[in-house]
């Protein structure tokens, strides 16, 4: 069975649904159909933006979460002076009135401002839930929309260029930031407006836009291009950063039945600390958590050893 990541390169103009069919569909291109195949992708982009979109595949599903909680890289340009309801291209603009035009220096000087925990809030063309409905469909009926911030958390904002009024920036950022939104804020704070006009996502953890799949669009496949699935990346991608422990045997009967692993006592633990468990050939596990108990599993792919009568885990 196929478990695992595929890095792809999103063009804009589609969105990541449409993106992940293309994916399916290249796969059964190459994979008899009667296999059954579960996808799904890490960080939606929408459809204005391009770049780094994870697919999982298989087994990497149950790891979606992990993905995009790792830090992810962004460049963005941003129009001044106007602003419009989804604080991108694609509803009408509006020209703000008695607008700044802000100075360069004047830019640099805020952008401390923006770095760290800050507070945010999304924009009402996201799909974020309102009373079980997502809030794009509820602003483009004209409805009204009431989203509450939450705190975001940026690591580095960089000027990349700016000649009014276009700006252009690099964002190092956490899970759950909209990048139009912040744009927003930036530019209300400098006294004028502005919209996104251009995204590019150039990392998410350890994916990066070099190392991206591009992807094929209407049975263009490149003659020199191997199947979609020799590029898989392993489960342990979703985790990188995280500790590492190698389990014996034993261990893994434990973990297969659900019994804590007792702590190893080479280290001190944080309560809730979250663990990566390999084999000995460096293949994921299980991620663990750290309890009072011992170690017990989060979600994890082992089976029992070849001993016991069933298959052995890759």
């Amino acid at each position: 069975m196929f478990d695992g990541f595929l890095n792809i390169h999103k063009p804009p103009g589609i969105s990541s649904f449409t993106a992940v069919n293309i994916v399916l569909k290249e796969i059964f291109a190459t994979t008899p159909p009667e296999k059954r195949i579960k996808l799904g992708h890490a960080g939606t982009l929408d459809p204005i933006a391009q770049g780094v979109l994870v697919v999982a595949i298989g087994k990497a599903t149950k790891l979606i979460s992990y993905v995009q909680n790792q830090k992810k890289t962004y460049r963005g340009t941003f129009l001044l002076g106007v602003e419009s309801d989804s604080e991108d291209t694609e509803t009408e603009q509006r020209p703000v009135p008695n607008a700044k035009i802000p100075t360069r220096e004047e830019i640099l000087a805020i952008l401390p401002e923006f770095t760290g925990v800050i507070s945010q809030r999304p924009p009402i063309y996201s799909a974020l839930k309102v009373n079980g409905k997502k809030a794009y469909d509820l602003a483009r009926k004209g409805k009204s929309v009431a989203l509450a911030e939450r705190s975001i958390y940026i690591k580095r904002l960089t000027l990349l260029e700016y000649a009014f009024p276009k700006l252009e920036l690099e964002i190092v950022c956490g899970g759950g930031t909209y990048i139009r939104s912040l744009g927003r804020d930036l530019a209300r704070r400098l006294g004028t407006g502005a919209i996104m006009t251009a995204l590019t996502r150039t990392a998410v953890g350890v994916f990066h836009l070099d190392d991206a799949l591009p992807l094929v669009l209407q049975d263009q496949t490149p003659p020199d291009r191997k199947p979609c699935l020799y590029y898989l990346r392993p489960l342990r991608d979703a985790v990188p950063q995280m500790p590492t422990l190698i389990y014996n045997e034993e261990n893994r009967v434990r973990l297969c039945h659900g019994i804590p692993v007792p702590l190893p006592a080479d280290r001190e633990w944080k309560e809730h600390e979250r663990i990566a468990v390999l084999d000995e050939q460096g293949e994921l596990l299980a991620i663990v958590r750290v309890t009072q108990k011992g170690l017990r599993s989060e979600v994890h792919f082992a089976s029992l050893p070849a001993a016991s009568g069933t298959q052995d885990a890759h």
